[in-house]
């Protein structure tokens, strides 16, 4: 679209010179005309007065030719307008037609992509683990072979392994070993002690990783679950290599609640909990809860999609929904005292690299927030140089849905510019 604006652009200016160019002959020699009419009235007082008839044609020609050539510019004026309007109707009519089918082509190839996922999900069982007093469950795409990345997948906040689907159906993904995990009171997972950190949970799904005979991988964590992907890297270098936060929480935790769309300050940790009371036994509550937070309501997953299905359930069915709210809050590693909690050093003890993705189309968890504190972090080294970056994809809190294909790429770039050095 932008190189078919262009070039109407430039068929504008090619023409623009040659009326200027037109119009500037046309002054000239008008220019140059009224200088002789005014001439043979300077140097011929005595022609004028032995000469009237002579002077009278002069002037009458002169006359004829203003006319003529204002006709000429009126004629330039209306041909320019002309083209220029007919080049604008053209050029809107055709964007629109392209926008309407760019529109089609992306729900279609979202549908597609849900397609796969759900086939993916469905024909990849989920396990179970005992680890540290808990069942953990987990799936695993791509495992077949040696892959040369292994990436662990945490989930957000109401969600579960079932959006981990989404990435073995990306091409960005066919190259690496993905293990969705379901921590601690997520649905599938058992909850048998309070979750008072992401810090514990980082720490069992390491030790998942041992009990898998996995050596060394990745993590990416979706909104809540970067919480987690954080203290993974931070605490567990030699096992975790790179933490990729995405659509994350802030680095010092959330500060306000955001369901409604609207910025409310927390101002204690009760009115947390009371944020959670909402009906999720509704599953069409539940639907329009997560349609909310999308900015691509045309390519958002439908509501009788199976994918949809998986989605509701477990966010039915999260077992630490009120500890894990509270616990976002209580977030913080970074050197800002907060109302919940006092400064923090875990950003300086960095061994691994954190990759913050984030989108300035994000209102649940906004960017105005996750920016400002992740660049300071950055210019201030609180965390060593080169150990955090950050990355705009320009997409909602629910990106993974609304545009995959963006997550993935902006995913890869980052992988590749920061990790694969």
């Amino acid at each position: 679209m932008g190189g078919k604006l262009s070039q109407a652009a430039q068929i504008k200016l090619s023409m623009t010179p040659k009326v200027a160019a037109v119009a500037s002959d046309d002054i000239v020699s008008t220019s140059n005309q009224n200088k002789a009419d005014s001439g043979d009235v300077e140097d011929g007082n005595q022609s004028k007065m032995d000469c009237g008839e002579g002077q009278n044609t002069i002037s009458t020609s002169t006359q004829a030719g203003r006319k003529n050539n204002l006709s000429l510019w009126l004629f330039l004026f209306f041909m320019l307008v002309f083209i220029v309007v007919g080049l604008s109707v053209g050029l809107t009519r055709r964007n629109q037609t392209q926008q309407k089918g760019a529109s089609i082509t992306i729900s279609n190839d979202n549908m597609n992509i849900f397609d796969k996922a759900v086939a993916l999900l469905e024909s990849t069982p989920l396990q179970t683990k005992d680890v540290s007093g808990e069942t953990i469950s987990y799936r695993e795409y791509n495992g077949e072979g040696k892959q040369p990345h292994t990436l662990v997948f945490v989930p957000g906040f109401m969600t579960d392994d079932t959006l981990a689907s989404i990435l073995p159906a990306l091409p960005e993904f066919r190259d690496h070993h993905i293990i969705a995990v379901n921590p601690p009171g997520w649905h599938g997972s058992t909850m048998n002690n309070p979750v008072e950190s992401h810090a514990s949970n980082a720490d069992i799904i390491v030790e998942l990783l041992q009990v898998l005979g996995v050596s060394q991988a990745m993590v990416m964590g979706i909104s809540t679950g970067g919480g987690i992907a954080f203290y993974m890297a931070q605490r567990h270098p030699d096992k975790i290599k790179a933490a990729f936060l995405m659509h994350s929480i802030p680095l010092c935790g959330l500060r306000y609640i955001t369901v409604t769309g609207e910025l409310v300050p927390i101002v204690d940790l009760d009115q947390v909990k009371a944020s959670m009371m909402f009906p999720t036994d509704n599953p069409d509550f539940v639907y329009e809860l997560f349609k909310s937070m999308s900015t691509n309501q045309k390519g958002f997953l439908p509501r009788n999609h199976k994918l949809t299905e998986y989605m509701i359930k477990a966010a039915q069915d999260m077992p630490g929904k009120d500890d894990i709210a509270v616990v976002n809050t209580k977030f913080n590693v970074t050197p800002i005292k907060t109302i919940f909690g006092p400064p923090s050093d875990e950003l300086s003890t960095l061994k691994s690299k954190v990759v913050v993705i984030h989108g300035s189309e994000d209102f649940i968890v906004p960017w105005l927030i996750v920016e400002p504190v992740t660049r300071l972090a950055i210019i201030e080294q609180w965390a060593p140089l080169g150990k955090l970056s950050l990355y705009d994809d320009g997409a909602g809190h629910t990106s993974l849905i609304d545009k995959p294909r963006v997550f993935a790429k902006v995913y890869r770039r980052a992988l590749e510019e920061q990790i694969l050095l």
